[in-house]
C-alpha cells in the first residue's frame, strides 16, 4: 500500500525518469513484502532480508539500496501517520569487498557468443543494443525502428540527455533481421510482441543467465550494464580514444571513458608503440618477447 501510494504522490511525480527506474528494481525485489503489515518489519529483519535474501542473489549494491529505499517508503509512511518510525534508518551499508570480483564487469568474448547464440530472439535484440551499442537497459528498451537509419542507430539518453549515434554492427544487424513480427515502435519486443516493461525484461534477463550460469557456460556477475564496460574495453583494444568512447557510450567526460574501458588488455597497442620508440636518438624495431622470471635478473644485468 506504502508503494503504491507512494507511487501517486507529487514526490514520485518529481522524480527523474532514471530514478523512477531505479526505484521500481527495488520495488521489484520487495514484491514479496507486498502483504506484509508495516509494523511487522523491523530493524532484524530488514538487515536479515538484506543479508541473507537480496545480497546472495542480487549483489552488494542492490542490497544496500533495498534499504535505501524502505527508508524512504517509511519516512513517507510516518509522514501520514502510517507507522512512527522507520527501522531502516541508521542501517550501516554493506561495505565492498575489494577480493570479491567487480560488480558490471565486461563480459568475455566467449560469454557473448554464447548469450547471443542461447538467446529466443525477442531476448537477443535487447541484449544486442547494450552490446554492440552500449546503451543502458533504460534505452535499450524504449529505442524506437525510427531510431535506425543509415546504418546508425540513435538516440538521446534518459540518464543525461546526451544524443548518441553509433554505427549498427554486424551483430546488432543480424539480431534485427531475426526480430519477431510486431507493430510496436519499438525496437525491443516481447515474445507477444508487445513492449517490455522494465521489471519483466530485468526478471526474463536474470532467469535467462541464471540458467546459463547453472550449466556451467558463462562466469558469474554477467549483467545489462556490464556490457557497456564489455563495448568501452573492446573499442580500447582496437585503439578507439577515451573521447570516442565516452561519445559512443554518451557520457560527458573524459574520465567516464576511462572508467568504462579500465580493464582493456592494450599490450598489443603497447607492442606496436614500443617498436616505433626512440629511445637514445634511432628509430629502433624492437621485437617484444615473453622473458622468464627467472631470467629477468640476467636479462637486465643484474638489476632488479
Amino acid at each position: 500500500m506504502v508503494i503504491e501510494q507512494y507511487k501517486r504522490s507529487s514526490a514520485w511525480a518529481g522524480l527523474a525518469p532514471p530514478t523512477r527506474t531505479s526505484y521500481h528494481r527495488a520495488f521489484e525485489v520487495l514484491k514479496p513484502l507486498t502483504d506484509m503489515p508495516l509494523v511487522e518489519i523491523d530493524r532484524p529483519f530488514i538487515v536479515a532480508l538484506r543479508e541473507e535474501k537480496v545480497f546472495p542473489k542480487r549483489g552488494r549494491w542492490m542490497a544496500n539500496y533495498v534499504v535505501t529505499v524502505l527508508s524512504l517508503l517509511f519516512e513517507y509512511a510516518i509522514d501520514r501517520g502510517w507507522t512512527k518510525t522507520n527501522p531502516a534508518d541508521g542501517i550501516k551499508r554493506i561495505k565492498t569487498d575489494k577480493k570479491l570480483a567487480r560488480a558490471n564487469r565486461p563480459w568475455s568474448e566467449a560469454e557473448c557468443r554464447v548469450v547471443l547464440e542461447r538467446a529466443a530472439p525477442h531476448l537477443r535484440i535487447p541484449i544486442a543494443l547494450a552490446m554492440c551499442a552500449g546503451f543502458r537497459t533504460a534505452d535499450v528498451l524504449t529505442v524506437t525502428k525510427a531510431a535506425v537509419r543509415d546504418g546508425m542507430i540513435s538516440v538521446t539518453t534518459s540518464k543525461r540527455q546526451v544524443p548518441v549515434a553509433v554505427p549498427i554492427h554486424p551483430v546488432l544487424a543480424g539480431a534485427l533481421a531475426a526480430a519477431p513480427a510486431s507493430d510496436a515502435v519499438q525496437l525491443a519486443v516481447t515474445s507477444r510482441g508487445g513492449p517490455w516493461t522494465e521489471s519483466g525484461f530485468n526478471s526474463t534477463f536474470g532467469k535467462f543467465i541464471d540458467r546459463l550460469e547453472a550449466e556451467g557456460l558463462v562466469g558469474s556477475g554477467l549483467t545489462m550494464h556490464g556490457l557497456r564496460h564489455t563495448l568501452g574495453t573492446r573499442l580500447r583494444e582496437v585503439t578507439a580514444d577515451l573521447d570516442l568512447i565516452r561519445r559512443i557510450l554518451g557520457q560527458q567526460t573524459l574520465s567516464m571513458g576511462q572508467h568504462y574501458s579500465e580493464t582493456a588488455d592494450t599490450s598489443r597497442r603497447a607492442r606496436k608503440a614500443l617498436r616505433k620508440t626512440r629511445l637514445h636518438g634511432e628509430q629502433i624495431a624492437l621485437e617484444i618477447v615473453n622473458i622468464p622470471v627467472q631470467n629477468c635478473q640476467h636479462a637486465v644485468g643484474g638489476h632488479s
